[in-house]
């Protein structure tokens, strides 16, 4: 199936803003899009009719026509399975109802974010997690929990692991940032503006940066060296991190085998001083 994002990150990783606004536009209007003439769209993304084609040829295509004709033949692929999902969950009756959307809709994102999530990105993130001297993450609000899942594992295999949480001091924390350092930013709608403004700041001191968010259209991207995007639609008043989760379960499984070795050795390491302090219920010295 045809991934914008993905294309996007490869070709045109930094789009310029009327590049961003025809990008912006097919995505969230993917529907439109593959009935409207480019003259129509381009209206509607306000850019000229020529930022939309060079757009489409930037992406791989001959001309938007050709885009148009890739993105009507994978709207009819998503259907044969989306389709059915979406139907199943459209009636909401009670709270019962209520469990199987919100799980089927959470099955949807990890779904697609596995789909449309580049492997090579997400390698090169590994790689960069591995090789940091030091490494900052930060995610605030709901984006809090995947940020301390993330950081809290990461601290169980190695040292120098500083999670961020909105205080007063995170620019204290930051402000030693350097060319060695990876910053790790996760943010989804509504981005939180301190989260986008230390990715920037780290980006601007020469440290290596990644988002974890939900397009390359998000403000993060703009600061960002690597972005894994996440898919996080849930119908209901808050966001859902299920696919941003596992994707740092991911994350962090695929650095603890990259040297099994240190990760043994860390590991009895904290089995033992766990086991000492009793940090678990039923342990015995």
């Amino acid at each position: 199936m045809l991934n914008i994002d993905a294309l996007v990150l490869e070709k045109i990783p930094k789009p310029t803003p009327s590049q961003r606004r025809a990008i912006e536009y097919i995505i969230e209007e993917y529907d439109e899009v593959i009935f409207l003439p480019a003259s129509r769209v381009a209206q509607k993304a306000r850019v000229s009719e020529a930022t939309l084609v060079r757009v489409a040829q930037y992406l791989g295509f001959s001309g938007y026509p050709a885009m148009q004709r890739m993105l009507r033949k994978d709207l009819q692929e998503r259907l044969s399975t989306v389709s059915r999902l979406e139907k199943t969950i459209k009636h909401v009756k009670d709270e019962g109802d209520i469990l199987m959307k919100v799980i089927q809709e959470d099955i949807k994102n990890l779904k697609e974010t596995l789909r449309d999530l580049p492997v090579e990105t997400f390698c090169h993130a590994v790689n960069k997690i591995v090789e940091a001297r030091r490494i900052y993450v930060i995610g605030l609000l709901q984006a809090h929990a995947p940020a301390l899942v993330l950081a809290s594992a990461l601290r169980i295999l190695r040292e120098e692991i500083y999670l961020l949480d909105g205080r007063v001091d995170d620019w204290d924390v930051i402000s030693g940032v350097g060319s060695k350092d990876l910053v790790i930013g996760i943010s989804i709608p509504r981005y939180t503006r301190l989260t986008v403004e230390i990715v920037a700041y780290a980006h601007k001191h020469r440290a290596n940066t990644g988002a974890i968010t939900d397009s390359v259209l998000s403000p993060l991207a703009n600061s960002a060296d690597w972005i894994l995007p996440v898919k996080r639609r849930l119908d209901s008043y808050i966001e859902s991190f299920t696919a941003a989760i596992s994707l740092v379960n991911a994350l962090v499984t695929a650095v603890s085998i990259k040297n099994p070795q240190e990760t043994l050795k860390a590991l009895k390491k904290r089995e033992a001083l766990w086991k000492e302090k009793e940090v678990f219920t039923g342990v015995k010295k």
